[in-house]
């Protein structure tokens, strides 16, 4: 049974790393978008229309698909002040209650954030200068932090089978 736990990890980790590589691009994307418009606005006085908006909204979907590699990685900051002389197996059952809490908390974020996104389209809220429809970006935001909650169950398991 493990095994096979440990070989959906081993996908799953996959998944997430193309995910960040998605994250990846769109902050390629922004960067670039950033410089035209400060180039603009200094050259030319025509900035990017908008451009702060979409620095906004993006930042926060690049952050949320972006965590979930992190923490199938084990790239999170750890704090080993408390464990730094404590056994290995100590700090991995340490390592998994935070990585459990991670995903109580990740999931709560999740639905939070699709609920918002319900509620952004029922009302039809929008960007105030592109009219960009929020509610996208809730969704997407609820999906990297339930994919995050995902790596957070994830991880115990796979920190285990290592140890």
């Amino acid at each position: 049974m493990l095994n096979g736990i440990y070989t959906l990890s081993k996908q799953f980790e996959r998944a997430t790393a193309w995910l960040a590589g998605l994250a990846g691009l769109i902050l390629i994307a922004m960067s670039i978008m950033t410089v035209i418009s400060v180039a603009g606005r200094f050259s030319m006085s025509m900035p990017v229309t908008g451009d702060t908006e979409i620095i906004q909204m993006f930042t926060a979907v690049v952050v949320s698909f972006s965590l979930p590699f992190c923490q199938m990685c084990y790239g999170n900051v750890i704090v080993d002040v408390f464990t730094a002389n404590a056994s290995q197996k100590f700090k991995n059952r340490f390592d998994s209650v935070g990585d459990l809490l991670l995903a109580v908390l990740m999931a709560a974020l999740a639905i939070q954030a699709f609920k918002g996104g319900i509620d952004a389209g029922k009302y039809g809220n929008e960007t105030m200068m592109l009219r960009m429809k929020e509610s996208w970006f809730y969704y997407s935001i609820s999906f990297g932090c339930g994919m995050t909650a995902i790596a957070g169950l994830l991880t115990p398991i796979t920190r285990f089978k290592r140890a």
